[in-house]
């Protein structure tokens, strides 16, 4: 049984793939990865704060960002 009280986003896999596009399904729910210098984010470093694309939880701030010359 799902117990919100844990974790508040328990969605079903249909409700998943409805709400996120097909590669942030992929990667967000099939522990897939984006290929390497190809994010959105790879050469985005504007001051924020990075959030999950399925459940806006704050992730980390932009000041922990950095070049690591891997595209990842």
């Amino acid at each position: 049984m799902k117990n919100p009280k844990i974790y508040p986003y328990q969605k079903s896999e249909e409700e998943w793939k409805t709400e996120l596009d097909s590669e942030s399904y992929r990667i967000l729910r099939e522990k897939g990865t984006e290929y390497p210098f190809t994010g959105v984010y790879n050469t985005h470093f504007e001051e924020g704060i990075y959030s999950c694309k399925g459940c806006n939880a704050p992730l980390y701030d932009s000041s922990s960002k950095f070049d690591s010359s891997c595209g990842w």
